[in-house]
This record gives C-alpha cells, structure tokens and sequence, in this order.
C-alpha cells in the first residue's frame, strides 16, 4: 500500500512512516495539509493517515481536499482522547475509520488494509473505469481511444472541455498509461497564480536574482523532467510567459530567473482550457504560435449535459467510494436518480460529485438518498436545457451560474467556490470579469 501521513508531531508521523516501511508499505510523512495536497496531485496514493489537530488547515479540510483529488483515498484520522466527537464526525465527511493517540502500528495497519481491501471489493463491479475516468458514452469511449493513441508522444497535448468535466482526469490518464509513469505528474493552474509570480513558478530562480531570492529554487520545469507537465486554464497565462513556454517546447531549454546558464530537461507538456481557445487567439489574448504548438495532439471532453447515461455509473462510482468501517453501504432511490438525471449540470461531474457529497452529510438514521434529500442540497433547481444552448456562449452560461450560486448563497465567496468546484482566487477573478455586483 501507498500512504500518506499528515501531523505536524514530527516524532510521531516518522515513527509512524518508518514502522510501516518495515512492514512492506511506502509511506511518506508530511508536516501539513499543503504538502499532502500537493503530493497528492503528483502521486497516487492508497490512503492517507491524518491528524485531526494540526496548525494551519485541520485535519477535516484536509481529508475533504485530498478526497476530491481521489475519492477511492483511504482516510484514517488521529485523534487525542478528548477529541472522539471529532473524530466521528470526520468519518460522516469521508473517513474511513479513527485511532486514538497513540496509535498501535499493528492496529493502524489492520485498518488500513481493511479499507483497501474494501476499496478493491467495491470497485470490481466497475469495468467501464480507465484511470479513473468513469462513463460507458460514445464520447468517453473516443476520449480513452485519443489518449490511448497519443499517449506515449513526446508532442504536447491539449485537453479542451468546461470546468468540471474532468480534464485533469484525462491528463493523468495520459501520463499514468504511459513509459513516462514512473516519473512526476506536475500540475499547475495559471489562474490560481499571480501573473508576476508565474515565470518563477514555472523556471525558478537561483541565488540572488532579487531581493528575497536567498536561495535556488527549482521551477515546476525542472520539478517534472523525465515526466509530465499538466498546465491547467492555459488561457489565463500572461503573453511574457507564453512566449517563454513556447521556446521552451521549441527547443526544450530554459533559463531561471538571473541564470545565464541553459537547463535541459524532457517534460511532455499537457495543457488544459475551459474555454474557446480559438476565440482567445482570434482576440489576440492568447499567442497563435502557441496555440498551434500545443493543438497537436488534442482531446475534447463534452459536458456531462450531453451525455447523461454516464450519470448512473458515475452515482454507482459515487457511492461505492463511501466505504466506512463497518462496510456500511449507502444508496440511493430510483427518484433521486432521476432527478439527479434529469439536472443540466453547469459544472459537470465535479458539481455531482459535490451534490452528492452533500446529500451524503445530510443522511441521519436512514442511509438512503432520497429525491427529498437531493432537492434540499442542490444549490439551485435546474432543468434540461440543452437544445436551449444553442447559439449561447460559453462565457454567458458560466457567468449565469456563477451569479445564482452567489445569489443562492448569499454572495459567500468561499461556499460558493466550493459548489462550483473552483478555489476561492479563481471565483473572484471571474467575479471581476464579468462585472458582478451583490
């Protein structure tokens, strides 16, 4: 098993990490949330053992964070004696199962395998699962077709689809099916980033190159060599940086900020856009050179609106992650699953999956969902409207569901961002794009 573990005791975590590599496991121990997060990202793990008590982000933002990366992710939280509550709350948000501190290796390690081997059992029935990509549609089918062609291409790939339809899926489907698996899977989202603060996440910078540079620091370039490069909401990217980007996939060098020095290093590039590209470089907001260079090898992921018989699936999916300690399964009416069909789904499968999520914290006694259930966590009522789409751009929808998501929620920013499946800085962004008032 692959296992993550989170607590800022560092006696504890490599205790803890060192016991279970004698015992045949990988295990790696981080000091908080935001390093686990961003392992994550870049490494497929089994599960993931977390303190509840932490500086910084708690343990409950972390297990939900890291289950939205991997939703099959095994969550053991840790807990003081005076904290049980708060660890049985955790386990309604996800977790598998709690130990108290401190915790027994050979009981720690029963319950980890224990969970896996849930994880295994309930997740065999799903043949139509490639990667984690979940849909049985003749537009998921050609989208596992497309990366199994292009997949071991040196050449840069481009993934288009709305937010939410799951194009970092597709990126790690390139990069984990191919020779170059072995090696990192580094990811980036350009509209997270400040646009002064993108060439040295990209380049890095070494000593001295200005004031505060007190040390080299590597550039995510450098961080992913032999590997992979996943470039989220390229269109987002400052023109400098695109200029720098596509020399750096023209000659496969690059300098870091107050270096005179060339570093090579082999890094497939995969970027990603959730929205006309075309149209950004017919408005000269994105480098048509760039564009060509990146548009070689390109999958395009239509929204979840069209291709609704992938919904039943990706609800059996759902709910067969929801494995608790007591092999507990949850599940959900024929009602519920026609209203959950019958939505249009602004922000695709992330915005099910969080529906879902949400309809799961709401079960008391009863572990049914229920259409009830569901009609009191949808954020707002939708109905079908596909053919109505027609002749509509893709700017205009989303700036419709920003504004009722903020509406419904009271213009909370952070609340909002989370239904829509975004973090907080890109909803504000897009907030001052479209002009949006309370």
């Amino acid at each position: 098993m692959k296992i993550i573990i989170v607590d800022d005791d560092e006696s504890l975590r490599l205790h803890l990490s060192k016991a279970l590599n004698r015992r045949g496991h990988y295990s790696l121990a981080v000091s908080n949330g935001n390093e686990a997060i961003i392992k994550l990202r870049n490494e497929p793990f089994d599960a993931a053992v977390i303190d509840i008590q932490m500086m910084g982000k708690d343990g409950f933002q972390v297990l939900q964070e890291l289950k939205e990366i991997h939703p099959q992710l095994i969550g053991v939280m840790l807990t003081g004696h005076g904290s049980i509550s708060s660890a049985v709350e955790a386990t309604k948000l996800g977790a598998y199962d709690y130990l108290t501190k401190p915790c027994d290796i050979s009981e720690l390690e029963t319950v980890l395998k224990k969970g896996f081997h849930g994880v295994i059992r309930a997740m065999k029935p799903f043949k139509e699962i490639y990667h984690g990509i979940v849909g049985k549609s003749t537009e998921i089918k050609n989208i596992i077709r497309i990366i199994n062609k292009v997949k071991d291409s040196p050449l840069p790939a481009l993934i288009c689809g709305e937010t939410g339809v799951g194009k970092e899926l597709a990126a790690r489907a390139l990069h984990y099916d191919s020779k170059r698996s072995k090696h990192q899977f580094v990811a980036i989202n350009c509209a997270s980033l400040k646009t002064d603060l993108l060439e040295n996440e990209f380049f890095g910078h070494v000593k001295g190159a200005f004031t505060g540079a007190t040390e080299v620091k590597d550039g995510i370039v450098k961080i992913a060599d032999k590997g992979t490069l996943f470039i989220d909401e390229i269109a987002d990217m400052n023109p400098s940086i695109q200029a720098s980007l596509l020399r750096f996939i023209e000659i496969g060098t690059f300098r870091p900020i107050g270096s005179l020095k060339e570093c090579k290093v082999d890094v497939r590039i995969i970027a990603a856009v959730n929205r006309s590209i075309e149209k950004e470089v017919e408005e000269k907001k994105f480098r048509h050179d760039l564009y060509y260079r990146l548009n070689v090898c390109r999958i395009d992921i239509s929204p979840l609106r069209e291709r609704k018989e992938d919904i039943p699936l990706l609800l059996d999916y759902f709910l067969a992650s929801k494995i608790s300690a007591d092999n507990s399964k949850i599940t959900i009416t024929p009602d519920a699953r026609k209203l959950l069909t019958s939505c249009s789904w602004l922000g695709n499968v992330r915005e099910l999956f969080h529906v879902m999520e949400r309809a799961t914290l709401a079960l008391e006694d009863n572990p049914t969902i229920t259409a009830d259930i569901i009609k009191s966590v949808l954020p707002v009522q939708k109905t079908p409207y596909s053919k109505s789409l027609s002749g509509i751009s893709l700017d205009s929808v989303e700036k419709v569901s920003i504004l009722d998501n903020l509406k419904i929620n009271n213009w909370n920013v952070t609340r909002t961002a989370k239904i829509l499946g975004i973090d907080r800085r890109t909803l504000q962004r897009k907030i001052a794009r479209y002009g949006l008032r309370e």
